[in-house]
């Protein structure tokens, strides 16, 4: 599931901090990965060294890259705005995700990983594996460490059993198969969806609910996964979902894009959208 990773950096010591998350999906599996810079048209139309400075810097990279244990790596460079070059080129080179990182306000004044990341989430036709970096004191543009430093220990699959759901069990087989994570598995019954239903109509649903939990439980474990915990829930589907990942502590949710109702999510501003920007881990967004 993870064949070719679209890596997009910057040029800055923030893009180093993400390497060891690249160490950690390629024991999950990742064949290849592009290493991808944009420079904007108007520092390549001031700096007629800037594309080829960027060229050198990707290289280095990929080498150090390699020589880390990442089985391939490719390195390019492009000119334009940076969103629609990571998302064209996504689409041309059909990767598996796009890696990219998500930056603390207040550290980057100039880089493609704040409001850039925003667009690709977005706007991209794959998933979107967005990283998250905390701060570190003093403030400056090296000042960046992720989040969580171990990507695939414990992993969190938040599902509604939506279409966007269903595309994230392979994500969660391959790394299962791969690295033997510790698994949550969490259904929030949001009470925005749940409607009037009579007490035996809502045991049903619990008891259903509970049935596609404990199959996927045992989907998972058969598979190498470490301890698997199964958590059910109703209520408002960000609140719930935000508490059950700030106390399981994983190093990586998984979720899809969109539930079953695209027009809750739309009105709501989206499960999906609220864990990328509130919640302290990685986030895997899958469509």
């Amino acid at each position: 599931m993870f064949a070719t990773i679209l890596f997009p950096v910057d040029l800055s010591g923030v893009t180093e901090r993400m390497f060891c998350a690249a160490g950690d999906l390629a024991d999950a599996g990742a064949g290849e990965f592009l290493l991808f810079h944009v420079v904007e048209r108007r520092e390549a139309d001031a700096d007629a060294g800037a594309v080829d400075y960027a060229r050198g810097v990707l290289d280095d990279w990929s080498r150090r890259l390699i020589a880390a244990g990442v089985p391939a790596v490719r390195a390019d460079v492009a000119v334009g705005t940076p969103w629609t070059e990571i998302v064209g080129r996504a689409a041309r080179d059909r990767v598996s995700a796009i890696l990219i990182g998500s930056h603390p306000k207040g550290v980057l004044r100039r880089t493609f990983l704040g409001n850039e990341t925003e667009n690709v989430l977005h706007h991209a036709g794959c998933p979107v594996l967005i990283l998250k970096l905390s701060r570190i004191e003093p403030v400056s543009e090296a000042a960046c460490t992720l989040a969580k430093e171990r990507l695939l220990e414990r992993i969190l699959f938040a599902t509604d059993f939506s279409e966007d759901a269903e595309k994230c069990i392979p994500f969660v087989e391959a790394i299962a198969r791969s690295t033997a994570p510790d698994l949550t598995l969490v259904h929030i019954r949001d009470t925005r969806r749940l409607g009037p239903a009579s007490a035996p109509q809502m045991e049903e649903r619990e008891r259903r609910d509970a049935r596609r939990l404990e199959e996927l439980r045992r989907r998972f474990e058969t598979l190498g996964a470490g301890k698997v915990t199964t958590i059910v829930r109703t209520g408002n589907a960000i609140t719930e979902l935000l508490a059950v990942i700030a106390a399981a502590d994983p190093g990586l949710v998984v979720m899809g894009a969109k539930g079953r109702s695209n027009a809750v999510a739309m009105r709501l501003g989206g499960v999906s959208e609220a864990v990328v920007h509130a919640a302290g881990s990685h986030v895997l967004v899958v469509r």
